[in-house]
């Protein structure tokens, strides 16, 4: 048998999986092997620290955690009214925003039928102005200028 297949032997042995009858093959097979006895030899380290260190909780740490938890939650619902509020302020600011954009949006609309009517008008205006400029005579400009200083306007009928 190879170091890595009595290593996981080993590894099993620690972990209490290794079956009853292959505890003595491991046992054998360790004394063959240096490697996987350095590796025993660690583990077995490992588990004596491991079972001393461990120790009994005071009874006392309970009712401190269960304490701390109770204060915790004690400022998780002040935080959440806070947020209740702000929620409700946010709210109440979005709803008067779209009271505004639906009041300023209808001024618009009232503000662009009157462009239109205006725009109607101004061009209506402006071909009455062509037509009258239309119906006037034509004119006939003589004169110089220079020597008599008279523009002479006559119609031509």
């Amino acid at each position: 048998m190879n170091t890595n297949e009595i290593i996981t032997m080993i590894d099993l042995y620690f972990d209490g999986e290794l079956e009853k009858g292959n505890e003595p093959i491991m046992f054998s097979l360790l004394s063959q092997d240096s490697e996987a006895r350095e590796h025993f030899k660690k583990m077995n380290a490992l588990k004596s620290v491991f079972a001393t260190s461990t120790e009994q909780f005071p009874s006392s740490l309970d009712e401190k955690i269960l304490r701390s938890v109770s204060n915790l939650n004690e400022k998780q619902t002040a935080f959440f009214i806070n947020k209740k509020v702000f929620s409700t302020i946010t709210y109440s600011a979005s709803v008067i925003l779209l009271i505004l954009t639906i009041f300023f949006y209808s001024k618009s609309e009232e503000y662009k039928v009157q462009f239109f009517d205006l725009t109607r008008e101004v061009k209506r205006q402006n071909d009455k102005l062509e037509l009258i400029m239309n119906a006037l005579p034509q004119v006939d400009v003589s004169g110089s200028y220079f020597r008599t200083k008279q523009i002479i306007v006559r119609p031509n009928t």
